[in-house]
């Protein structure tokens, strides 16, 4: 079986769909990876065929100029928004439509070559980031089966159709381009977030083991031991890293301050670039710069971060209690479910920085993050449901079976032979 993922060109988007790909690797099926040139290397390096496709988009332009820029710097939305738009304010709606233009302008930019590509290579399945729509057109251009892979965001954004449920009229044109009947929805939602986190409700979603990948890496010798103390890890994400900051408002300083005086090791996991943009760091603060997650977080009490899926994702499989303190409405849903759950805590940035000193009120939730059992105890719970979700391995099946579900004679190498 040929089978084509293709995501985002952003390495926190291809990272959750990586195992998968290993998976339907191992069990004989040819597999390729197409993005723009930007994520090859990415992909190359987790030893996958990238296959370039399309341009390169600005894409830290494109989330911080215009309308889009009011999507870092939001005030708390209501709680489970995503089920409930009706308590949305319209210029919370408007934030969504920016939202959805850039991802409909991140499908143009990519779908001709991916199109072109599957043309010839004759796929059986696309496996497609959940915001890459450019594989559900390649999907509906060939006639194959698309699957569509979310990256540990704890509900279903559905974000290529309006609040009111119709499909937006720039995705449904990029469809009508090629001839080809709009497929918004996916044949299946392949969901790594463990049931408990979800928000109830919405779309269906079948369930696959988040198998923690944050990129390539080599164990350090402090790792190799136990840690002699608790340990804490501040890490402000790889999209935080690649569109800019820390700056002013950014709290990263705050952080590392807040998290000394616990009795704890404090460790700065960086993104790439990031360590050039910090001022001078208090002694006993260790920082790392490119080291995956992955290898950090098991060894860890606890986690500060800004509530991305693949931090919360890493943490919740290694069973560590977190803090998430959120910039953007996505990772508000997040933080409001890691802390119903009870594995977390959570705190919206854009509040804390009306705070005249936010210092004591992140050092307090620090402070209970490590000091509460019951926090360990549910982020412990978390792991074990993470741990009892069906392996990538075990998802290789079902895309099998709904490759075998298309119609005889359908598909690209079909089309070929004819």
């Amino acid at each position: 079986m040929r089978i084509l993922f293709t995501a985002w060109a952003w390495p926190s988007h291809v990272f959750p769909m990586v195992p998968l790909a290993w998976a339907c690797q191992a069990a004989g099926h040819q597999v390729r990876f197409a993005s723009t040139a930007s994520v090859t290397e990415t992909v190359a390096h987790a030893g996958l065929t990238p296959v370039e496709v399309g341009a390169d988009a600005d894409l830290p332009a494109m989330s911080t100029a215009g309308p889009m820029a009011a999507w870092h710097t939001q005030q708390r939305w209501p709680v489970r928004w995503s089920r409930r738009p009706d308590l949305l304010e319209p210029g919370q709606r408007a934030v969504l439509d920016a939202l959805a233009a850039k991802e409909i302008a991140m499908a143009e930019s990519m779908v001709d070559g991916l199109v072109g590509f599957a043309r010839r290579w004759g796929p059986d399945l696309v496996v497609h980031d959940a915001v890459s729509y450019a594989g559900a057109v390649a999907g509906a251009v060939l006639g194959v089966p698309t699957a569509s892979h979310m990256w540990g965001s704890v509900d279903v954004m559905r974000n290529e159709r309006t609040l009111t449920g119709e499909p937006r009229p720039g995705l449904l044109r990029i469809f009508e381009r090629f001839g080809a009947a709009p497929r918004i929805d996916p044949d299946l939602r392949l969901d790594p977030c463990p049931p408990r986190l979800r928000i109830p409700g919405g779309a269906d979603r079948a369930s696959v083991r988040y198998v923690p990948y944050n990129g390539p890496g080599t164990l350090p010798e402090w790792l190799h031991a136990p840690a002699a103390r608790p340990r804490i890890c501040i890490t402000w994400g790889v999209t935080t890293g690649r569109i800019g900051g820390p700056g002013p408002g950014d709290l990263l300083p705050q952080v590392i301050e807040a998290a000394q005086g616990h009795g704890a090791e404090v460790v700065l996991a960086l993104a790439p670039g990031q360590r050039d943009r910090l001022d001078a760091l208090p002694a006993d603060v260790r920082a790392v710069e490119g080291l995956p997650l992955h290898l950090l977080l098991p060894s860890c009490s606890a986690v500060v971060h800004q509530g991305g899926g693949g931090t919360t994702m890493t943490a919740t499989a290694a069973g560590v209690p977190q803090l998430v303190v959120s910039p953007r409405p996505e990772q508000m849903l997040t933080g409001d479910q890691l802390a119903a759950v009870g594995a977390g805590r959570h705190l919206v940035r854009n509040e804390l920085l009306r705070e005249p000193d936010p210092v004591p009120l992140l050092r307090k939730e620090i402070a209970a993050l490590l000091g509460d059992p019951d926090h360990r105890a549910e982020a412990a719970a978390l792991r074990d449901e993470v741990r009892a979700m069906p392996s990538p391995a075990e998802a290789v099946g079902t895309l099998e079976r709904l490759a075998g579900s298309r119609p005889a004679g359908s598909g690209a190498r079909a089309e070929e032979a004819k």
